[in-house]
C-alpha cells in the first residue's frame, strides 16, 4: 500500500510538473494560428432563425509578408450560400443577390480560390462546404474597417476590423 502511495505521488508530481514546462513539438503553440485567428471575423445572414448565408474573412495584411506592402486591404473570405445557383459562374461571391463591399466600396480584385490553393490551406477556419476568395479592396483611411455582407433579400452581416 505504501508503495503505491508513493507511486501516485510520484505521478501526480510528474503530470503537475509538466504542464508548467516549455511546450515543444507537437504541442507547442502555433502563433501563426493564433495571429490569423485575432484577424478574423465570422458573421451570418438570417431568415427567421435560419442560416441563409455565411461568411468568414481574414484580414492578410498584417499576417503574411507578400501582403504587407499591398496598398490594398486584402482578405481571404469564405462564403456560404444556402439556396445558391447551380451554374458555378454565380456562385458565392459571384451571386447577383448578395454584395460584399469594404467601407461602401466594391472589390477592386475578386479572385475564386481552390481548396489547395496555399492561402486556403493556412485558412484559421476552414469550411468544406464554403466558396475561397482573395478579396481585396482600397484601403480605407480610419483605423476601423467595417465589411458588409449583404442579401438582397434577407438582410446583411456586418464583420469589424481594427487596424491596431
Amino acid at each position: 500500500m505504501k508503495v503505491l502511495t508513493i507511486l501516485f505521488f510520484a505521478f501526480f508530481i510528474s503530470i503537475w510538473q509538466s504542464g508548467c514546462a516549455q511546450k515543444e513539438g507537437l504541442f507547442a503553440p502555433d502563433t501563426f494560428e493564433n495571429r490569423a485567428l485575432a484577424k478574423t471575423r465570422k458573421g451570418e445572414i438570417y431568415n427567421s432563425l435560419e442560416i441563409k448565408a455565411s461568411i468568414v474573412a481574414t484580414w492578410l495584411n498584417p499576417l503574411l509578408t507578400e501582403f504587407k506592402e499591398e496598398k490594398n486591404a486584402c482578405f481571404l473570405v469564405s462564403v456560404f450560400i444556402d439556396d445558391d445557383f447551380e451554374d458555378p459562374a454565380k456562385q458565392g461571391l459571384h451571386n447577383p443577390d448578395y454584395a460584399l463591399t469594404l467601407e461602401g466600396k466594391k472589390p477592386v480584385s475578386l479572385k475564386r480560390l481552390s481548396a489547395d490553393d496555399p492561402l486556403v490551406k493556412i485558412a484559421p477556419l476552414k469550411t468544406l462546404w464554403g466558396h475561397y476568395y482573395l478579396a481585396c479592396f482600397p484601403n480605407p483611411a480610419s483605423d476601423t474597417m467595417r465589411m458588409r455582407f449583404t442579401s438582397r433579400r434577407y438582410g446583411a452581416s456586418v464583420l469589424t476590423f481594427s487596424k491596431e
